[in-house]
């Protein structure tokens, strides 16, 4: 199955059409199939895994109790913009021009920073415990001394990318959610304990990224280090940092302004159309090592020739969903979660903006160090998101938090189209 896996059959990547398409579309097409083959496996291993812990929860855990689990998480993730999340990509960009030893130094800036948000989990854990929340208390506590180890060494993803070796890498990413899930689920299912449910979570996600960032580490061969990429990489963490706290603001406003409860509902229709989102991810994750080897006016001219492909392709992805959400809600969730379908059929709209705009959010810009750039589609973005969340939120409630992400993913896309010189694509 190694075998298999590792390589697509020859007879099938290098037939006639494709490399007369490859040719029409001035692209590698055996480059991109194969690794997005790769990319592809681990995000469908992640979405389905994703799907069975929503299911879990949703048929065996109160909706209060999954409600309080997607908080603490959506927390977390707030967090992690203390881990330098940016260094991934100069990791990725540094490595792909042979600065091997960038994947050590900037996992050790991560590790530094990220003490940060230890001590920001602790003081929240803190808080509710002396506010009378005792069990979020303690998850959030529990969870302040995993977190490092959770988060920081996952960097070996990002050298894998810089080194193309995307095979390697989406079966790393497959063992760790496989791993992850079954722990979570068996505690789910055996313990229905909040505290311990969020350990089992952390904990085998710590061993397998721990475990692979040694073996990963093993294999460098040069010791070239670059130290503006380490700055590089600050700087793509310093423009995301409200970029990340919006991002997650969408979950903690529901679960503190409406209820854990309500935030169960909202997990739910929020579960597929995010999965899918990752699916942005291994399209920019294979077109940045490209880009970041083209010159800009051809890095710009390689994706403006290209976008309206990736819009088409979330737009059909998005119509067939949103048809058959109705009868997947029910089936997977029970009658329980019906009110999640109107709200995941919106969500799924802001799939055909959300999607192509990840080409020049995660991979052009980035490539091309456009940090004026980056900076201010990383700033402006969140700001509006959080603006239509509160607002909306306010007057419409539920339904006002979906609408104000929606109207965020076209904004988004009309933004990133003018920043590129590409508003032309949009007339």
């Amino acid at each position: 199955m190694n075998s298999w896996f590792t390589s697509l059959p020859d007879k099938v990547l290098d037939n006639k059409v494709l490399k007369r398409l490859g040719r029409y579309f001035k692209l590698d097409l055996r480059y991109f199939i194969q690794n997005y083959f790769y990319l592809a496996s681990a995000q469908v291993v992640t979405l389905g895994c994703g799907l069975l812990l929503s299911v879990a929860f949703a048929r065996l855990l109160p909706k209060e109790t999954f409600g309080q689990y997607s908080f603490i998480f959506a927390i977390l993730a707030m967090a992690t913009i203390t881990t330098l999340p940016g260094m991934g990509t100069a990791i990725v960009q540094a490595v792909a021009r042979g600065y091997d030893r960038v994947f050590i130094e900037g996992t050790k800036k991560r590790f530094k920073w990220s003490i940060l948000g230890v001590a920001a989990l602790l003081a929240i854990g803190t808080y509710y415990f002396l506010t009378g929340s005792i069990l979020l208390g303690k998850c959030f506590i529990a969870a302040s001394l995993l977190f490092p180890l959770a988060q920081n060494f996952e960097t070996y993803n990002s050298f894998l990318a810089g080194k193309k070796l995307f095979g390697k890498s989406a079966r790393y990413r497959i063992v760790v959610q496989l791993v992850s899930v079954t722990a979570t689920l068996l505690v789910v299912y055996f313990t229905r304990n909040l505290i311990l449910i969020v350990i089992a979570t952390l904990v085998s996600t710590s061993l397998l990224r721990g475990y692979y960032f040694l073996v990963t580490a093993k294999s460098i061969h040069s010791q070239s280090n670059d130290e503006t990429a380490i700055s590089f990489g600050k700087h793509l963490s310093l423009m995301d940092v409200f970029g990340r706290i919006v991002t997650e603001a969408d979950r903690v406003i529901v679960g503190i302004l409406l209820g854990f409860a309500n935030l169960a509902v909202y997990s739910i229709a929020r579960t597929i159309p995010r999965g899918l989102q990752t699916f942005e991810s291994p399209i920019a994750r294979l077109a940045l090592p490209k880009l970041a080897e083209l010159s800009k006016e051809k890095a710009y001219s390689a994706v403006r020739k290209r976008y309206l492909y990736l819009v088409l392709f979330a737009a059909v992805a998005s119509g067939i969903l949103i048809v058959i959400s109705p009868y997947v809600v029910t089936f997977l969730y029970t009658q329980k979660y019906e009110a999640s379908i109107l709200y995941m059929q919106i969500l799924l709209v802001g799939l055909v903006f959300s999607i192509p705009t990840q080409i020049f959010n995660k991979a052009l810009f980035p490539a091309q160090a456009e940090v004026g750039k980056l900076y201010r589609f990383r700033l402006i973005r969140p700001s509006v998101r959080l603006v239509l969340l509160v607002t909306l939120g306010l007057k419409l409630g539920l339904l006002g938090i979906v609408l104000a992400v929606v109207l965020t993913d076209l904004f988004s896309m009309v933004y990133a189209l003018k920043l590129a010189g590409f508003s032309r694509v949009v007339e």
